[in-house]
């Protein structure tokens, strides 16, 4: 979230132009909505895995209730800065363009998908921010974000479910409150 204010802030021409430069030259008529269907690619795949028998690291009711409040905590903040900061996106369309709401989805659910399943399968980390990334990515191939923007949505995603997973009280189904210390953080 860092890199993302502070290349916002202070380097507007050495970095944020010139991305929009180099894209409009090289890639000038590209644009796919695939970034719109990745965001959100990690929440079928948490819940579908456990119809596959590979089972999470929480029951349904308390993985659901991480999932909401990581989700509320992550748009609220999300739209308060659009609002606060009115920034313009690269191809001039509206004034919500930090931070990148699409990026901080994606590196969200890739955290909630991570969390549940990153004990049984150790590749699933890896697979699910590589296609947050590839939805930064694509936010800016689009046309829709400067770097700062995604690095900076990407910061605040993730940082929202995290702290989802570190508030939660488990007080439904099997799990009960883990002891924090216990916590690889």
């Amino acid at each position: 979230m860092g890199s993302g204010a502070f290349t916002t802030i202070f380097f507007k021409d050495q970095i944020k132009y010139k991305i929009v430069e180099q894209r409009n030259k090289h890639f000038g008529n590209f644009r796919t909505n695939l970034d719109d269907y990745l965001e959100y690619v990690s929440l079928p795949i948490a819940y579908g895995l456990d119809v596959f028998g590979v089972k999470s690291k929480n029951d349904f009711l308390n993985r659901t209730a991480i999932l909401i409040k990581g989700e509320i905590m992550f748009y609220a903040s999300t739209n308060l800065l659009k609002i606060a900061t009115h920034e313009l996106r690269p191809d001039g369309s509206d004034y919500r363009s930090f931070p990148s709401g699409h990026s901080g989805q994606a590196f969200a659910t890739a955290t909630f998908l991570s969390e549940e399943y990153k004990d049984r399968l150790p590749w699933i980390p890896y697979a699910a921010y590589t296609v947050a990334g590839t939805t930064a990515l694509l936010r800016i191939a689009n046309n829709k974000h400067h770097l700062g923007d995604v690095l900076f949505g990407a910061g605040l995603g993730l940082l929202s479910m995290k702290t989802a997973y570190w508030t939660h009280r488990y007080k439904w189904g099997k799990n009960k409150r883990r002891d924090l210390s216990t916590l690889p953080y």
